[in-house]
């Protein structure tokens, strides 16, 4: 698998846990009605963005085999 794949996959799997993670974590503290309700999942889905995406993609190279060093001797 090349590593642009595995970039873009571990990006919407992060997307997702964002998603999820900001509206029901943000619906659990404030009302959806509530004027800060935007502002903070917006918040929440920045830092868990920023937070998962490492992990998850250090897992997928992992286990996926893909070499780092493999991707960038293509354009050579």
């Amino acid at each position: 698998m090349n590593y642009n794949i595995v970039v873009i996959v571990s990006i919407v799997i992060c997307a997702i846990l964002s998603l999820l993670l900001s509206y029901y974590g943000v619906l659990i503290i404030l009302d959806e009605d509530s004027s800060l309700f935007k502002i903070t999942q917006l918040i929440v889905a920045i830092v868990s963005m920023t937070t998962f995406y490492a992990p998850i993609k250090h897992l997928l190279l992992k286990y996926m085999d893909v070499d780092e060093s493999e991707s960038e001797n293509i354009n050579d």
